[in-house]
């Protein structure tokens, strides 16, 4: 901490101690302090650290009363106001902006290339420190009968027909095909992909007809939809299962196996 006393105050203190020790030089010996530091003490009412000013209380025998203390400040006062200072002068010649601009993009740079590597040396713990990301920030607004979240109406219906059925499943896992990795809804039987979607819009099924593309390499997909919403699928549709039909695909499946 550094001490700031009233006007006039650390003259009257460090006159004595001149006096006392005889000269600058001897008291700057006595004290452990430099002597052009104890000269400006003397010179200019300036803060000083509490350490130094105990010092030279302890070698006059005083004490100061807190009503003669202007101000207590932390150690770090002088670069605070430096930066400041730095930071006024940066924005009245017009570099600030420039700097801060650098700086994202230095900051963009190196989140990017962090991104790179870890892609290229460990994609699998890449993708799932993604996707545990997103899952943080993603809204699960249902709970299924396996006390699970997931995030729409559509899913739970599916997680609880899977589990009146006695199907084992994983929600959300995470599966390779070829040197991709993906987050599927639902997988059973360790190759059999479900995905659910109650999407609106023909955009939807570009998406998963690229996912499904890639995943069909190792898995056998199954796309599940309200019958409604048929006309929007039509690109995909020899994965489509309504809603409707799920129960009996499932059994179907059981059987076959």
């Amino acid at each position: 901490m550094h001490i700031l006393l009233k006007n006039g105050e650390l003259k009257r203190i460090m006159l004595e101690a001149i006096e006392k020790a005889g000269s600058y030089r001897k008291l700057s010996k006595s004290v452990k302090i430099p002597r052009s530091k104890v000269w400006s003490y003397q010179k200019y009412n300036i803060a000083l650290t509490e350490e130094r000013l105990d010092k030279i209380l302890e070698y006059i025998n005083k004490k100061i009363s807190d009503v003669n203390i202007e101000k207590e400040l932390p150690n770090n006062w002088r670069q605070t106001i430096g930066g400041k200072n730095c930071v006024k002068k940066k924005i009245n010649n017009g570099t600030l902006n420039k700097q801060l601009t650098q700086s994202r993009k230095n900051i963009k740079k190196t989140i990017s290339d962090w991104h790179h590597q870890m892609k290229k040396e460990n994609s699998e713990k890449y993708h799932l420190l993604q996707y545990n990301h997103f899952k943080k920030i993603s809204e699960y607004k249902f709970i299924t009968k396996n006390n699970e979240k997931v995030r729409n109406k559509l899913e739970k219906d599916v997680a609880d027909l899977l589990n009146s059925l006695n199907i084992k499943y994983q929600y959300e896992p995470i599966v390779k095909a070829g040197n991709k990795y993906f987050f599927p809804d639902f997988l059973i039987k360790k190759n059999i992909i479900l995905e659910c979607t109650m999407w609106r819009g023909q955009d939807k099924a570009v998406k998963l007809r690229a996912k499904i593309k890639e995943l069909e390499k190792e898995y056998k997909i199954y796309v599940i939809i309200p019958k409604k919403l048929e006309r929007y699928y039509q690109t995909i549709k020899e994965h489509i299962i309504f809603s409707e039909d799920l129960k009996r695909l499932l059994i179907d499946l059981e059987n076959a196996t």
